[in-house]
């Protein structure tokens, strides 16, 4: 490889060409018939829950993000905007899907870019506390299947550790945020004086972003995002291991649930590729190998589910886009 074409890489980005690079390989395993065949075993009412569901979680994104934002807008003049970052955030690669919500958010609903930006990271927080709860949930269930085993460990010790640091986080902005916002000064206060235009700035909005994180209190708006964030995370998986019942997968649902969550985890992190392939397949089908499914299964069940929420995603995609509400 030369010089040229290392840069080409960098360029493009590392984790997508792994994802596409992962992409072919699993998708050399399967026929690629075997996809629509098991989406073709959906039947109408099936793919009609489904979307319904998929529109019921928008809604409480909706919701929590109004909670969030303390917006006293309508519902349904929020809902566009959750609608296109959610489309966006399905086909756009590394979360950049995350920058339509608070230009939106700006647009429309006149929030300032910090506060959408803080409202982003307390939701994914909140998002990976909860994933990582499920996580440990459903491999304390599967604990039989995993004992005895490094990865069994893996799996039950490291969301724990990781999810007591992430509250532990959470309680300390929220229980002491004057002491929290001291210490951060204490922290930028030598690369402030850098006065150097690129630190500097980056800097400075990380500070304006973690003031705005510390005024996410524990109140009784704080409560009430939890509770639409707990309802997201019901919803989420409830339909999609709905589908993947609904297609005749011979995969037990307690490792199709404990598969999702864990891809979920993953996928909170900037490594996607465009439309996600690749990198929501991968952790999915590794997982459910692991228990003993067959790559061909995994593969098929893992594609067939993916392509069916970039299905669903496309039209509220389209609502978002063409009913754009003002304040007035």
């Amino acid at each position: 490889m030369n010089r040229e074409q290392l840069q080409r890489i960098t360029k493009f980005g590392l984790p997508t060409v792994l994802a596409v690079i992962i992409t072919y390989f699993l998708l050399k395993e399967i026929d690629l018939q075997q996809i629509p065949q098991t989406l073709g075993r959906l039947s109408i009412k099936a793919l009609l829950i489904g979307f319904t569901c998929y529109c019921a979680l928008v809604l409480t994104k909706t919701l929590r993000f109004r909670a969030l934002l303390n917006l006293d807008s309508r519902v349904y003049r929020i809902f566009p905007i959750l609608a296109l970052h959610t489309f966006w955030g399905n086909i756009l690669p590394m979360r950049t899907g995350d920058v339509s919500y608070v230009y939106l958010m700006q647009r429309r609903q006149k929030v300032d870019a910090t506060q959408g930006i803080a409202s982003l990271i307390v939701a994914s927080l909140i998002d990976m506390i909860l994933l990582i709860g499920l996580v440990i949930a459903t491999v304390w269930l599967l604990r039989d299947a995993l004992r005895d085993t490094f990865l069994g460990a893996f799996f039950y010790i490291m969301p724990l550790l990781i999810g007591s640091g992430l509250i532990a986080v959470v309680v300390f902005v929220s229980v002491a945020p004057n002491v929290c916002m001291r210490f951060a000064d204490l922290c930028a206060a030598p690369l402030l004086r850098l006065e150097k235009r690129p630190v500097s700035w980056v800097v400075s909005k990380g500070m304006l972003v973690l003031q705005e994180l510390t005024a996410f209190r524990s109140n009784r708006r704080f409560l009430e995002v939890w509770l639409y964030s707990l309802l997201c995370l019901v919803i989420r998986f409830g339909f999609q291991c709905y589908l993947v019942v609904e297609m005749g997968v011979d995969v037990p649902i307690l490792q199709v649930l404990f598969a999702l969550a864990y891809t979920n985890v993953f996928n909170l992190l900037p490594v996607q590729t465009v439309g996600n392939f690749g990198t929501t397949e991968f952790p999915f089908v590794w997982l459910l190998t692991y228990f003993g499914t067959s790559v061909e299964v995994a593969t098929v069940t893992g594609f067939s589910l993916h392509i069916l929420i970039l299905i669903y995603c496309l039209p509220l995609g389209v609502y978002g886009f063409l009913n754009r509400p003002t304040e007035g």
